[in-house]
Formats: structure tokens, C-alpha cells, sequence
């Protein structure tokens, strides 16, 4: 196929020719398109007989206008049908010897049919990469095309653009198109994104963002482009590409759902600067918290591709959705924004600081905040839902981009397992631990069945994590047996030197073979596995008392160096495990002379 010409093999079957044989020595016809000579065809030896009831033809169609045959396809195109004049000299010598040459002429009206489904995959792709000749970013890859058996085409390259509005967005170099008789073929393609130029092109990428994540789509122009571009094609095709426009729907350009990656897969670490979570009975339903870390991200680049990506500013602003998709709570982050950073080709750090995010919830939606929280606690599963809009600020490849508004909408559903606390001394991150340091254990009531204490614990916290609330206590369990309960009153822990008061009544049993085996168990040095719970009333904060009371957690404390107290300041000293073992011990020991000295309250 070139200016001149177009080569074309057809297959035209006569099922019900019946026993008839028809032989045309030649056909000579020429197409008209609204008066103007588009081109003409010459075929010979034509034969139709009972035993081969169609005619291959393999012909050469000789193009005698590019503007007529522009416009010819340009009407195919834009309304699937054409309306032409053939004029046909036909030699009628092969039904008798001295019939003349005819000339018939024919006004045709061609319907074309729809378009055949073509299955599409995609392979051997490749980047996107920075572009250093046209500018952008281009990617390629091949696409295998399954059409039906019977099509067959064999197409120079084209290029196509894509508009937004009016505004190329995207070029791409698409062919040269080889499908074969089975109908299966391939087509490589290059496209090439622009670099943003104008405030226009900018906003229309923006547009783009917004209306593909909200859900509603977008629209592209696909259509030649200019002529003058490129000459890979025959004149007059580029000229019809030019004007045909063809509508592409956002969702045609999905990548299947298995290109996508769960967010477990590319998060390959979280670390935590700074973490501050406060909660009130005052304020029961409007928690917040502090926090500064950072994300590492790392995305397999299969493709390679090597662009720039970094968010620059991002504030979210959003709020919580229950069950039924209905908000129940506002997140109240501030304007600093969070950052992306990129370290690698497909890697990159994510990274905040913010002194105080809240949680608000919103009124009359109290209940379902709670049954939340209580999933959480106690089954270990989040699900909520969550909505909002982003502000974003980005730096690419193809230039700067800022959304405002971006809309988000997900689901979470993230069950995670009970977490295994273990005794001993296992060191934490860059070696440090909180320094636990016990000031006074004070009797404040002693009965047969229970030992009420109070305790006086400084801690140094050499963490920037920290937390404050009013007030909870939990059940301590040994193999089903309640042995005691603790609590704490206004507790609160930052950085530094902390005092913190804690209150725990201390059941006994004398006469249950449990509490005989604790004590065996502590005293001979073996783990020992308790178990804390939630209970009625645990807290005033009344949402997290909710939740609480189906919470439970195991945990196993190393009983091994129970009594080794240490030589610094205060009855124990240390890190957290070992002073927890030096608690236990005490308070078992306290429990039995109890129960020795005051039997009877």
C-alpha cells in the first residue's frame, strides 16, 4: 500500500450458484465518490463453475485521486456506510463467443458491518522512560491481536493523537499492522506523553486524575496526526486519519487486574520518628494522635522504566465510612503535607510529621465508631471505608502537576493476627530500651481473698513515642483463673522521665490448684503464660470501654531470674522485661505471706 496503490486479496463465495459456468475474460471498473474519480481495479480471467463456487481475487487497486480517497474513508468512518458510483467495462466473451464488452454502471449505498471483536494482549512492554529526542516519556510494547480467521491485513505504520479537550495529551507511532489468515497478528506500538507546555495542558491532565478517580471516566480523541509528521503511510490515509476522530473510553485503558499489586508487596519497611496517641473520657470520641515516619516503597519495575515521580505536597483531607458506606467519623490532619520521595527507578520514601491528627466523630454516628474500635480490639479486623479529596502537588518527567481535590475512595479490610508478647531481654531498635525503675510498692489492703497495691514505676523513655489517657484497667488471667486486676489512672508517657502510678488488686486463691501452680511454675523458673482482658466499666472513656470488653491478648513472662535485683536507685531497676519479673515475683511473694499473716480480713 502506498500513495498509488493498494494491494487487496478478497475471497467472494456463490453458494447458490447452482450448475451454471460463468467466465469473464476481464473487469475493468472505476469508483466515483460524489463525482470525483477515487480509482480503479482491472481483474481477469474470472471463473465461476457447480464445483468452485467463488473467485480469489488478488488484485492491485490503482488510486487516481488521494483527495477523493481521503474523503471516501473519511465518510466510511464517521457513519459505517458509503455511497459510491461504480462504472465496470465487463468482456462478456466467456458466455458467447461474440457477445460485446459491456459498460454497467451502479449506484452502491455500502452498509459496513460493525467492527469484529478483537482480543487484545499486551507484552514485551517496555518503560515508560524519559524521552530525550521527542521530550516526555515514551513506552512501548506489542500487542497480539485474535481477530476473526477470515481477516487478514498487512498496514504501514500510522500515528495517532490523543486529545483532551483539545489538547494533546499523547502521540502514538502504531504499526506496522501484520495479521494473518488465521486472523492472528501483531502490532507494536510506541506512545510518547507530552511534556506539559501550557497551564491548559496542565489542567487538562488534572481533569483527567479527578474524573478516572472518581469513578466517572474520561474521554479521549484518538485521530491522525498531522500529515506532515511522518510518511510511513500513504498520503491519502494520513490525510482521512487526520480527520476521523474516534471517542476512547477511560475504562478501554485499564490495565487488567492482574497488573495490579497489593500494597503488602511494595511497602518494604515503615519506621516511626515520633508517635503520640491521646484519649480522654472527656473526650471520648474525638482521639488523636501524633506521629513522624516514614514508608519505603518499592515497586517491581518489570517494565524498566525510569521516570521521575515526587509529590512534593500531598493533604489529604478525609473522613471514615462504616458498613453501609455512611460517614461516621472526620480525620483532622493539618496542612503540612506529607512528601514523596525518589530514591531508585520505581522507589521511593514516603514521609510526615504531624504534631496532631484527630479523629472526629460525627454526632449521632457514635455507635458506629465504637463497633469499629471493637473490631479492631477484639477481633483483630478493620473495616471501614474511606473518602475524600487530595491536594496534591507533584514533580514528573513530563513536568509539574498540581490536583486539586483529587478524590479518594477505598475499602480496608485487614485482618491481622494477636500479637505474641515474649518475656526476656531482646533488644529493640539501635539498642535501646525504656529504663523501668520502681520507687514504692505500697500496701493499701490486705483480705483473705485479695491484696490491693500501689505502685510507683519511673520511667525513662529514651523513644519519641508516647501516649496519654485518662484512665483503663484490665483483667490478669492465669489458665482461666482472674489473678489479678491492673490499672492506671491519667496515665501519660513521652520522651524522657515519666511517673507513673499503677494500681493493682491482686486476687488469692488458696484453695485452687491453679494458684498453687503459678507459684510453681515462678518460683522453679518456668515461662509462665498469662492472659489480660477487657471487663465492664474498664475505662470511662466509653468508647474504648466497649471494645475492650471483648479484648484479650496472651503474653509469656521468662520467670527464670525472678529476685535478682539490681544495685541501682529503687526497689528494681532496669529494662522493661526483667522489672516486670521482679514485679511478679514480689507481688507472688506478698500474696502468699498474706495469706499466711492475714487469713481472715
Amino acid at each position: 500500500m502506498n500513495d498509488d496503490v493498494v494491494l487487496f486479496a478478497v475471497d467472494i463465495q456463490f453458494p447458490d450458484w447452482g450448475d451454471r459456468v460463468a467466465n469473464i475474460p476481464f473487469v475493468n471498473a472505476t469508483i466515483y465518490h460524489h463525482g470525483h474519480t477515487v480509482g480503479w481495479v482491472y481483474a481477469s480471467n474470472l471463473k465461476v463453475t457447480p464445483q468452485e463456487k467463488r473467485i480469489s481475487l488478488y488484485e492491485v487497486f490503482h488510486v487516481a485521486n488521494s483527495d477523493a480517497m481521503a474523503r471516501l474513508l473519511i465518510e466510511a468512518a464517521s457513519s459505517r456506510r458509503v455511497a459510491v458510483n461504480a462504472q465496470a467495462k465487463i468482456a462478456l466473451s466467456g458466455f458467447g463467443k461474440y457477445l460485446p464488452v459491456a459498460d454497467v454502471s451502479r449506484n452502491l449505498d455500502v452498509v459496513l458491518p460493525p467492527p469484529p471483536n478483537v482480543n487484545v494482549t499486551a507484552c514485551d512492554v517496555v518503560g515508560p522512560v524519559v524521552d530525550m529526542r521527542r521530550g516526555g516519556i515514551t513506552a512501548q510494547a506489542n500487542l497480539k491481536l485474535g481477530l476473526p480467521a477470515f481477516a487478514s491485513a498487512n498496514v504501514s505504520p500510522i500515528w495517532l493523537d490523543f486529545s483532551y479537550h483539545g489538547i494533546v495529551i499523547a502521540a502514538a507511532e502504531v504499526g506496522p499492522v501484520s495479521i494473518y489468515a488465521s486472523g492472528v497478528g501483531d502490532l507494536p506500538v510506541k506512545v510518547n506523553v507530552r511534556q506539559i507546555e501550557t497551564s491548559a495542558h496542565e489542567a487538562a491532565l488534572a481533569d483527567m486524575a479527578i474524573k478516572a478517580s472518581s469513578g466517572e471516566g474520561f474521554e479521549l480523541a484518538v485521530s491522525g496526526a498531522d500529515p506532515s509528521r511522518y510518511d510511513t503511510a500513504p498520503l491519502w490515509l494520513r490525510r482521512a486519519l487526520r480527520n476521523i476522530t474516534i471517542p476512547v473510553r477511560s475504562d478501554m485503558l485499564q490495565l487488567p487486574r492482574d497488573v495490579s499489586l497489593p500494597i503488602e508487596d511494595i511497602v518494604k519497611s515503615v519506621a516511626v520518628d515520633k508517635l503520640y496517641g491521646y484519649w480522654s473520657a472527656k473526650d471520648s470520641f474525638n482521639p488523636w494522635a501524633g506521629v513522624s515516619a516514614q514508608v519505603s516503597i518499592d515497586i517491581p519495575n518489570t517494565t524498566a522504566a525510569d521516570v521521575k515521580f515526587e509529590i512534593e505536597s500531598l493533604v489529604p483531607n478525609i473522613q471514615l465510612l462504616d458498613e453501609d458506606q455512611l460517614p461516621f467519623a472526620t480525620v483532622d490532619i493539618p496542612t503540612t503535607p506529607i512528601r514523596v520521595m525518589q530514591t531508585g527507578e520505581l522507589q521511593f520514601v514516603a514521609s510526615c510529621d504531624y504534631d496532631r491528627i484527630g479523629l472526629s466523630v460525627i454526632p449521632g454516628r457514635e455507635l458506629q465508631f465504637t463497633r469499629a474500635m471493637k473490631r479492631a480490639l477484639s477481633d483483630r479486623h478493620v473495616t471501614i471505608g474511606v473518602d475524600g479529596t487530595l491536594n496534591v502537588s507533584m514533580t514528573t518527567s513530563i513536568g509539574q502537576i498540581h490536583i486539586e481535590a483529587l478524590p479518594i475512595a477505598t475499602n480496608i479490610d485487614w485482618k491481622f493476627d494477636r500479637l505474641e508478647v515474649a518475656g526476656g531481654d531482646s533488644e529493640m531498635s539501635n539498642n535501646k530500651l525504656a529504663e523501668i525503675s520502681v520507687t514504692r510498692i505500697h500496701v493499701l489492703d490486705t483480705t483473705r481473698d485479695q491484696i490491693k497495691l500501689e505502685i510507683d514505676i519511673g520511667v525513662e523513655n529514651p523513644f519519641t513515642y508516647g501516649a496519654f489517657i485518662s484512665d483503663m484497667a484490665l483483667e490478669v488471667n492465669y489458665a482461666g483463673l482472674h489473678i489479678a486486676t491492673v490499672g492506671v489512672k491519667e496515665l501519660s508517657l513521652s520522651q524522657g522521665t515519666n511517673d507513673v502510678t499503677v494500681y493493682v488488686d491482686f486476687n488469692n486463691y488458696p484453695g485452687d490448684p491453679r494458684q498453687r501452680m503459678l507459684f510453681l511454675e515462678a518460683s522453679s523458673g518456668k515461662n509462665v503464660t498469662l492472659e489480660i482482658s477487657g471487663f465492664p466499666n474498664c475505662t470511662t472513656i466509653s468508647p474504648l470501654e466497649e471494645s475492650l470488653r471483648g479484648f484479650s491478648q496472651k503474653f509469656t513472662i521468662d520467670t527464670s531470674q525472678l529476685g535478682s535485683h539490681s544495685s541501682s536507685p529503687g526497689i528494681f531497676t532496669g529494662k522493661f522485661p526483667k522489672v516486670l519479673r521482679e514485679v511478679v515475683f514480689h507481688i507472688f511473694t506478698m500474696s502468699a505471706e498474706a495469706t499466711v499473716v492475714n487469713p481472715v480480713s
